[in-house]
């Protein structure tokens, strides 16, 4: 992961100005009990819908806005190992903040699942 802002590609002149948007830390693999308790039941019960948790790998990442540097969540994203469907969620200082995890389609790269997580929140309205 290149450690972009997620709303806008990198322009050559970012050193010469201050920036703006969404940064997230590189994506984190991480066992189901490494999770906040509140986070680990919303991923505990979205995994329940019809797969085993133990089909899928769990990924943490924290996003920051690049002006202010303020923590804007927490966002994990539980992709399946045969591929398919992952699902995510949201949460602020480990309170989950989305009603039941998102799913969406997953090509195997965690990246762009990151990114198709963070639309989503965005779209729910979750974050400005």
């Amino acid at each position: 992961m290149s450690n972009l802002p997620i709303d806008e590609l990198r322009q050559d002149d970012d050193f010469e100005r201050n920036p703006v948007g969404t940064y997230w830390t590189p994506p984190i693999p991480v066992g189901i009990h490494e999770l906040n308790p509140s986070v680990r039941s919303a991923v505990s019960n979205a995994g329940g819908r019809s797969e085993s948790i133990d089909q899928f790998e769990i990924y943490l990442a924290h996003a920051f806005d690049m002006e202010t540097c303020a923590p804007v969540g927490t966002f994990v994203v539980s992709t399946p190992v045969a591929g398919g469907q992952a699902y995510g969620i949201y949460s602020e200082a480990g309170e989950v903040h989305v009603k039941e995890a998102m799913w969406f389609a997953f090509d195997g790269d965690t990246d762009y699942a990151f990114r198709d997580l963070y639309n989503r929140v965005r779209e729910a309205g979750y974050l400005a």
